[in-house]
């Protein structure tokens, strides 16, 4: 092999690595997390066509799929169904009312409202999704549209609980803002979609039990919200995080420093969120498939 098709093929190795970590919303954990709390939550016939359709599959399992399908050229055209782009000068209403003029699926808040009727069986949009997939020559997960839609809504739930997911253009959602973690450089989004969590050292269903045991007492009050809701929500959250990223600074660098006073006032933030997602999610599965 000649040394420029080396290098270029471990340039495309360290591509596939790296950026479904750089775009995702939650880390591996994070979506595993929602989906476990949500099929905890599920009523019996709702579980039983989940488990139906996925088979052998654990919906903890295939919530990450849509992040490790991102590395895949053919499925571009779903990247912009993970985030809503949302700048300091709009609000979730000003981009759904946008985004509602034009019959494509352009963020987060449409792709969900697509996986929901594709799993209600409305037949127009599950040729649509049909169609997408032989399109773009991408094969459905587990060679069926249900799990797919299964995988990708439970995914875009989890994706805009997380706050700098409804985010701001200029800085990629904060992935362009260094910070430190406890002394180790890390981007801001990062930080906030893994580090956090994994800094607790526990099983994704250990962390699952803790947001339940400190969140349930809420479910009743998310159930019945929608996802512009969710995302006005997460708009607020981010502009404390920005709001708040200086409070604490690095004599050295000049960087925010983040350690433990910051998980101390943020770990609760990430634990809400995780659970309303969790809940929520549920909730809706609960509505199109009970």
């Amino acid at each position: 092999m000649c040394y420029l098709c080396a290098m270029i093929r471990i340039l495309l190795v360290l591509l596939c690595c790296y950026l479904p970590q750089f775009l995702s919303a939650w880390g591996a954990n994070g979506h595993r997390i929602v989906a476990h709390i949500a099929y905890e939550n599920l009523n019996d016939a709702a579980r039983a066509r989940v488990d139906a359709a996925l088979g052998d599959n654990y919906l903890s399992q295939v919530s990450t799929w849509p992040d490790y399908i991102r590395a895949e050229s053919g499925w571009d055209f779903a990247s912009p169904w993970h985030y809503m782009t949302v700048q300091p000068d709009q609000t979730v209403a000003d981009v759904v009312n946008e985004t509602a003029q034009d019959p494509g699926i352009f963020d987060v808040q449409e792709a969900i409202a697509f996986m929901a009727d594709v799993l209600a069986g409305k037949e127009e949009v599950r040729q649509r999704l049909t169609e997408l997939l032989e399109k773009n020559k991408v094969e459905p997960l587990a060679g069926s549209l249900d799990a797919t839609a299964l995988a990708f809504l439970i995914h875009f739930v989890a994706d805009v609980h997380m706050p700098l997911h409804v985010g701001k253009n200029r800085d990629l959602g904060a992935n362009r803002i260094t910070v430190l973690f406890f002394g180790d450089r890390y981007n801001l989004h990062s930080v906030w979609d893994t580090q956090i969590i994994e800094a607790e050292r526990l099983s994704f269903t250990e962390f699952a039990d803790y947001v339940t045991m400190h969140t349930r007492a809420r479910q009743a009050e998310w159930a019945d919200d929608d996802a512009q809701t969710w995302m006005e929500e997460s708009v607020v959250l981010r502009e404390r995080i920005y709001n708040t990223l200086y409070d604490r600074t690095d004599r050295e660098s000049g960087l925010p420093d983040l350690g433990y006073d910051y998980t101390h006032d943020f770990l609760p933030v990430v634990e809400e969120r995780l659970g309303a997602a969790g809940y929520r999610a549920a909730a809706l599965l609960n509505r199109v498939l009970g």
